[in-house]
């Protein structure tokens, strides 16, 4: 009986660490999804790699403008399956709100939705194979 118990753990466990790694690699986006009211502000990105880095993820982003820069991953939330990303750059003003990405994997894509004081946009990405 504990042989079945413990498998069944260690099979939790490492399914849990794959949805984690599930937002590792290179991700190129394909469609971004503008609503009426969006004035091209925020940055969103175009390309991106999400890779692991002293045991947490760290991501680098070339935006629309090609603007290339590291993001913060601020947390992997939902028992791993979503990701919340902020963008590394500032707002125009103070009274602004920064960007955040709610990102989370539909169909083996990413798809993000952007939120400032409000839903700004979204954005769907898919995986780059490397051959």
């Amino acid at each position: 009986m504990h042989k079945y118990l413990v498998a069944i753990l260690i099979y939790f466990i490492s399914a849990s660490s794959l949805l984690a790694n599930d937002f590792s690699g290179e991700w190129k986006v394909i469609k971004v999804i503008h609503s009426d009211s969006y004035f091209g502000e925020i940055k969103y990105p175009k390309s991106f790699k999400i890779f692991k880095k002293n045991g947490s993820l760290t991501g680098h982003y070339k935006d629309q403008y090609n603007y290339e820069n590291q993001f913060d991953l601020v947390a992997l939330i939902n028992n791993g399956q979503e990701l919340l990303l902020l963008n590394c750059c500032g707002t125009k003003h103070p009274e602004s709100w920064a960007p955040l990405h709610k990102v989370k994997i539909v169909d083996g894509k990413l798809h993000a939705i952007v939120v400032t004081n409000r839903i700004e946009f979204e954005w769907m990405a898919e995986r780059i194979i490397n051959k």
